[in-house]
C-alpha cells in the first residue's frame, strides 16, 4: 500500500487535531463578510455535495431570539468556507438562497440554498437534432451556449455520434450521456465536466488521492451489501435498425450463466443500446455494497469521487477500494463538525474487468424433443436444491443457482411462463445454453489501480468474475476461497443435469 497516497489528505485534519485546533468557518452575502455578526447565531451549517447534476444544497439554521437578524433575499449569493483554526479555510462553493423560513419561538431563520453552477437555463427544454459529431463536440456547444468552460475525459473526447435527437433540457441531455458513456456530468467553478465514473482524477487529470480511514477516526457506520448487483451476470439492451425495420438485441458481459438484466429504453441504434447496458452493467457491479460513515472530526478537504480504505472493521469492508458518491460536512453549534460519506464499491477500468468475461453465448439448438417443464436451483447451505415445474421428462435445466428459495421460485414460474407446450420453445430471452461455473478470478493493485494483478481460484475453463479491485493479493485469495463453496455447489447442478 502507498501510505503517501492513502494517508495524504487526512495528515492535514491530524496534524490539526493533534494541535487542538477549533473549527472555523466563513460566510460571504453577495461579497460582504458576514462571519462576525452570526458568530453567536450560528445553530447549524450544512453542505450536502454530490456527484453529477445532482444538486449541491447549502442548509443554514441562525437564531434570531432577539429579532435583530435580516432575512436574506431570494437568490442571494452565498459563498461558504470550512476549516480548522491551525490549518485555515477550504472553499466550499458559491450557492444562491432558494428557500427562507422564519419560525419560533425561539425565532430561528432556516435559509436553503443550491449550487450557484446549476443554471436555470440547464432545465430549458430544447428541440434538435445533431448528426455525424463527436462527443467533445457536442459538450463544447452545450457549454458555449451556457456560458461554461468544458472539461471532458481524453478517453471520451472523440467518441462518435452518428444521430441523437434532443427533445429535453441540456440537464436531462448530460444525464442520458453520462448514463450512456458510464461517466458523470457535472459543473463546478463555472466549468462542465465530463469524466468516467470511477477515474477518481481531477479535471485536469491528476490522480485524486486516496482517504485512510481507522475504526476510531469515526462515531458510526452503516455498510451494505446486495447480492443482486453482483448475481447479474449481463444487461440486454434493445436498439431500433432502420434498415432491417426491426427491433434488435444486445447483450453485454458473461452470457454463459443467464441473470440478464433488461434496459426497458430502446436505443437509437445498435452503439448506444451496447454502452448503455455496459455502463448498466458496471453501475451494478459497483452499488453491489455500500457504506456510510460519519467522520468525528470533519475534513473539509474530501470530496466525491475519491477513494477511501477502511482498516479495522469486516474484512468485506477493509479488503476493498471504495468510491465516494457524496460528502456532506455539518458545522454544528453544540455537536463541533463532522463529515459524512456515502460510499460504492470502486474499481477502475471496468471496460478490463468487462473483457475477463467469456463470451460464451450459444443459441438453443433445434431439438428433437420438445421442453416439457423447467428446473430452477437455490442453494442451501453448500448444496444445490431443485425446483420444478411441468413435465420433467425433457425439462430445461437453468443452472444459476440462487441465493434463496423465494428468488429461485419467481425465476422457475417467470421462465414456465415463456414455454410454450404446444411447440416445445421459449417465446423471449431464455435461448441460452447455461454453463455451470468452475472457479473465480478477481483482481487487486498495490498502486491504486495503476497496475492491476489477476488472482485465480480453481478451475478457469467458465470462471466467474468477482470484479472488486482489492488493496492486496492475501485479500483478493481470502474472497476467493470464501466464494469457492457456492460454486461447487453449482457444480453439483451440472452434474445432476448430465446425470
Amino acid at each position: 500500500m502507498n501510505n503517501f497516497i492513502t494517508r495524504g489528505v487526512k495528515s492535514v485534519v491530524d496534524d490539526s487535531l493533534n494541535s487542538n485546533p477549533s473549527p472555523i468557518y466563513k460566510l460571504e452575502v453577495d461579497g460582504t463578510n458576514i462571519t462576525s455578526r452570526i458568530n453567536n447565531r450560528l445553530i447549524s451549517l450544512k453542505i450536502k455535495n454530490k456527484r453529477g447534476l445532482e444538486i449541491d444544497t447549502l442548509d443554514l439554521e441562525l437564531s434570531d431570539q432577539d429579532g435583530k437578524l435580516e432575512i436574506p433575499p431570494k437568490d442571494a449569493n452565498i459563498a461558504v468556507w470550512i476549516g480548522y483554526s491551525t490549518s485555515g479555510l477550504v472553499y466550499k462553493g458559491n450557492y444562491i438562497v432558494k428557500e427562507v423560513e422564519h419560525s419560533g419561538p425561539p425565532d430561528v431563520i432556516h435559509i436553503r440554498a443550491t449550487s450557484a453552477d446549476m443554471k436555470a437555463s440547464l432545465k430549458q427544454k430544447k428541440e434538435r437534432s445533431f448528426d455525424n459529431i463527436t462527443l467533445e463536440a457536442l459538450l463544447t456547444l452545450i457549454a458555449l451556449e451556457q456560458n461554461l468552460e468544458l472539461a471532458i475525459d481524453p478517453k471520451l473526447a472523440d467518441e462518435q455520434i452518428v444521430h441523437l435527437d434532443q427533445n429535453e433540457s441540456d440537464a436531462n441531455l448530460l444525464t442520458r450521456l453520462s448514463d450512456e458513456y458510464d461517466a458523470i456530468a457535472t459543473i463546478k467553478n463555472n466549468t462542465l465536466l465530463f469524466l468516467k465514473t470511477g477515474e477518481s482524477k481531477t479535471a485536469s487529470g491528476k490522480q485524486l488521492p486516496t482517504m485512510w480511514i481507522e475504526r476510531n477516526d469515526g462515531d458510526q457506520h452503516r455498510y451494505s451489501f446486495s447480492g443482486g448487483g453482483e448475481d447479474i451476470t449481463g444487461v440486454k439492451a434493445f436498439y431500433y435498425d432502420a434498415t432491417l425495420g426491426k427491433k434488435l438485441e444486445v447483450i453485454v458481459g458473461d452470457q454463459s450463466n443467464q441473470n440478464i438484466k433488461e434496459l426497458r429504453h430502446l436505443h437509437r441504434d445498435k452503439d448506444s443500446a451496447e454502452r448503455s447496458a455496459r455502463a448498466k452493467l458496471k453501475t451494478l457491479r459497483r452499488s453491489a455494497a455500500t457504506i456510510s460513515y460519519k467522520l468525528a472530526k470533519g475534513d473539509p478537504t474530501l470530496i466525491p469521487e475519491m477513494t477511501f480504505l477502511f482498516y479495522g472493521f469486516k474484512s468485506d469492508i477493509d479488503d476493498t477500494y471504495w468510491l465516494g458518491t457524496s460528502v456532506t460536512d455539518t458545522f454544528d453549534s453544540s455537536r463541533g463538525y463532522t463529515t459524512d460519506l456515502t460510499l460504492e464499491v470502486w474499481f477502475p477500468d471496468a471496460d478490463d474487468v468487462a473483457e475477463l468475461f467469456e463470451d460464451q453465448f450459444e443459441k438453443e439448438k433445434t431439438q428433437k424433443q420438445k421442453w416439457t417443464g423447467v428446473a430452477v436451483y437455490y442453494q442451501e447451505g453448500t448444496k444445490a436444491v431443485k425446483l420444478s415445474k411441468g413435465d420433467q421428462s425433457h425439462a430445461k435445466q437453468f443452472t444459476y443457482l440462487y441465493y434463496s428459495k423465494l428468488a429461485a421460485q419467481q425465476r422457475l414460474d417467470r421462465e414456465y411462463s415463456l414455454l410454450d407446450l404446444e411447440t416445445g420453445k421459449f417465446k423471449a430471452h431464455n435461448q441460452l445454453d447455461l454453463k455451470a461455473y468452475t472457479g473465480l478470478k478477481t483482481y487487486y493493485t498495490t498502486d491504486h489501480g495503476k497496475t492491476r494483478h489477476l488472482v485465480t481460484y480453481g478451475d478457469q475453463s467458465n470462471a466467474k468474475v468477482i470484479d472488486r479491485l482489492y488493496h492486496s493479493k492475501k485479500a483478493a485469495e481470502k474472497r476467493l476461497q470464501r466464494d469457492y463453496p457456492r460454486l461447487q455447489a453449482k457444480q453439483d447442478v451440472a452434474r445432476k443435469i448430465k446425470t
